[in-house]
C-alpha cells in the first residue's frame, strides 16, 4: 500500500530511523546509511527540507548554457571540419584545446597563428558563437595567435565573444613550473590581459581553474579552494595594474569539473558561487553572479568497457546544468583510448542537446534550493573549502604553496585515499570494480592517446593527472579496447 504525504512514517524521522533499524536486521546504522566525502563532510541517509533558503542566482534565468566543443585535433583540416560540423548540428560554442593545456589529453592545437586561422576558416566568429581557449604553458603565444587569426580572417576584436583562459597558475601547476615568484607572475599576467584590452577584446581573460586540482584527484573541497585562491590572485594583479576591482573581476572566468557524483558535483558550483561572493563582499563590491564554466571529469573516464562512460558523462553534464554552468563541455566518451571519431563527438554533443532541449533543465533558476541535502551539502563545502583557502594564504598564496609542494601533498593525500576506496570496493567504478562484463566492445578512435611527457623540467612536483581505473586495467591484464 502506498504511504499518504501526511503518514507519520513520512513525516516523522523518529518513526522513519525506527522502520530502517528493523530493515538492517542489527547491522550498524552509520557503517550501513551513512558515508563521508573525501573531505570527511557527513552525508546523511535522509534530509528535512531546507527552511530559510533563497536560490542561488548563476546564468540568466531560462538561459540556456552555452554548448561547447572541443577542438583539440592536431591535423587542421580535420579540426576545422569537425568544428563546423559541430557548429551545423547544435554546438553553439568551441574551445580551442592547447598542446599540454589542463584539458589536453594527449592532443592539442600549436599556439600559431597560421594554425588557428585555418581551423576557423568557414566559421562565422562574429555570430555569437561561444569561443574559450584552453590555453598550456605558453598561454600569451595561445592568445596572439588567436588574435591575430581574428584579424586574419577580419573580425574586429568587439565583434568576437572570446574567453581567453590565460592561467599561469594552473598551467604551472599541471607541469611543475612557473615562470618567476608571485610577482613575476602576476606582473605577466597583467600585462597580457592589457595587451589584449589594447586591441579591443573585452574577455574574460584569466581562468580560474580548478579542473587541475579534479584531474589529479583532489577532494572537491580542494578543488574550490584551489580556484578560489588562483582567483584572488588574479585580481590582485589586475588591480596592481591599475584597474579597478569592479573591472577586474569581470575579467575572470571560473572553471570546474563534475563526475558521477551529481550531489556532491552540484553543490561544489553552488558553493563556488558563494565563496566568491564572500570575497567580492570583503573586498567592498556588491556580489556580481560569475561566469562559471564546467566540463566533466577526465578521471572517472575508463578505457575498458568505455560505453559506460556515456552514462558517467551524461551524470556530469546533468549536475553542470543543474549547478549553474553558463558553459558546459561534455568529454567523448572514448576520450581515455584517444582522439575521439565523429561517433563520440556526436554522442558528446547529443548529451548536452537531449538535457537543453528535451529535459528542460535551465528553464529553472538553480532548482535545488531548499532541497535539505544539497543545501547541507553546500553549507558544509563552503565551511570546509574556506578553511582551505584559508590555509593556502596563510601558505604565502597560491604560488608560494605550489613551489613549497603543499597543496600538491595534500591531493595526493586525497588522491590515494580514492584509489583506496576503489580497491575496497567502498566506491564503486562501474565496468571496474563492479559489475564488469565478460568481453570489452571495441570502439574506434582517430589516434590512440600518446605517453604523457612533459616537454619541460619540472622545478617543483606537478600536478599530474590521473585515471581512477588505470591500476585496475593493468590487473584486469588489458590497457584498453581501441580500434
Amino acid at each position: 500500500m502506498a504511504l499518504a504525504l501526511n503518514d507519520p512514517i513520512v513525516t516523522d524521522v523518529v518513526e522513519w530511523r525506527k522502520l530502517a533499524l528493523a530493515v538492517l536486521k542489527g547491522a550498524d546504522f552509520e557503517t550501513v546509511l551513512t558515508s563521508k566525502t573525501a573531505d570527511g563532510l557527513r552525508i546523511e541517509p535522509l534530509y528535512a527540507r531546507a527552511d530559510g533558503y533563497t536560490p542561488i542566482i548563476g546564468r540568466a534565468p531560462g538561459a540556456a548554457w552555452s554548448i561547447m566543443q572541443r577542438v583539440d585535433n592536431p591535423d587542421a583540416p580535420q579540426a576545422n571540419a569537425q568544428a563546423l560540423n559541430d557548429l551545423e548540428n547544435g554546438a553553439t560554442g568551441l574551445t580551442l584545446v592547447f598542446e599540454n593545456a589542463i584539458g589536453s589529453h594527449g592532443f592539442g592545437l600549436p599556439a600559431r597563428a597560421g594554425f588557428i586561422e585555418e581551423i576557423l576558416r568557414g566559421i562565422y566568429l562574429d555570430a555569437g558563437i561561444d569561443i574559450a581557449l584552453d590555453c598550456g604553458p605558453r598561454g600569451r603565444d595561445a592568445a596572439h595567435a588567436f588574435a591575430d587569426a581574428c584579424k586574419a580572417l577580419g573580425f574586429p576584436p568587439n565583434t568576437v565573444r572570446v574567453r581567453f583562459g590565460l592561467n599561469p597558475v594552473g598551467t604551472g601547476a599541471r607541469i611543475g613550473v612557473l615562470q618567476g615568484d608571485g610577482p613575476a607572475v602576476a606582473k605577466n599576467v597583467a600585462a597580457a590581459v592589457n595587451d589584449l584590452l589594447s586591441q579591443g577584446f573585452s574577455g574574460p581573460f584569466i581562468a580560474a581553474d580548478g579542473r587541475v586540482v579534479h584531474a589529479a584527484g583532489g577532494s572537491e573541497a580542494q578543488e574550490l579552494a584551489f580556484t578560489l585562491s588562483s582567483a584572488l590572485f588574479y585580481l590582485r594583479a589586475l588591480e596592481a595594474s591599475g584597474l579597478s576591482l569592479g573591472d577586474a573581476r569581470g575579467m575572470i572566468e571560473f572553471r570546474l569539473t563534475t563526475d558521477a557524483d551529481q550531489f556532491l558535483s552540484i553543490a561544489k558550483h553552488r558553493a563556488l558561487r558563494r565563496l566568491w561572493a564572500s570575497i567580492e563582499s570583503q573586498c567592498g563590491l556588491a556580489p556580481n553572479p560569475l561566469l562559471l564554466t564546467s566540463e566533466t571529469a577526465s578521471r572517472m573516464m575508463t578505457r575498458q568497457e568505455s560505453h559506460v562512460n556515456l552514462l558517467r558523462a551524461g551524470m556530469g553534464c546533468f549536475a553542470s546544468a543543474i549547478g549553474g554552468a553558463d558553459a558546459i563541455t561534455v568529454l567523448p566518451f572514448t576520450t581515455a583510448l584517444g582522439l575521439p571519431d565523429p561517433f563520440a563527438r556526436r554522442l558528446a554533443r547529443n548529451t548536452q542537446l537531449v538535457l537543453l532541449e528535451e529535459a528542460h533543465l535551465a528553464k529553472v533558476t538553480d532548482p535545488v534550493a531548499g532541497a535539505g541535502v544539497y543545501e547541507a551539502l553546500t553549507d558544509a563545502l563552503v565551511i570546509e573549502a574556506w578553511q582551505q583557502f584559508q590555509q593556502i594564504e596563510a601558505e604565502g598564496g597560491i604560488v608560494a604553496s605550489l613551489k613549497d609542494g603543499q597543496i600538491q601533498s595534500r591531493i595526493a593525500m586525497a588522491c590515494s585515499e580514492r584509489i583506496k576506496a576503489l580497491a575496497e570496493k567502498t566506491t564503486l567504478l562501474i565496468g571496474i570494480n563492479a559489475f564488469k562484463a565478460p568481453m570489452t566492445t571495441p570502439v574506434e578512435t582517430l589516434a590512440p592517446t600518446p605517453p604523457l611527457q612533459n616537454s619541460i623540467a619540472p622545478i617543483f612536483t606537478p600536478l599530474t593527472p590521473v585515471r581512477l581505473s588505470e591500476a585496475f586495467e593493468a590487473i584486469n591484464g588489458a590497457e584498453g579496447s581501441a580500434q
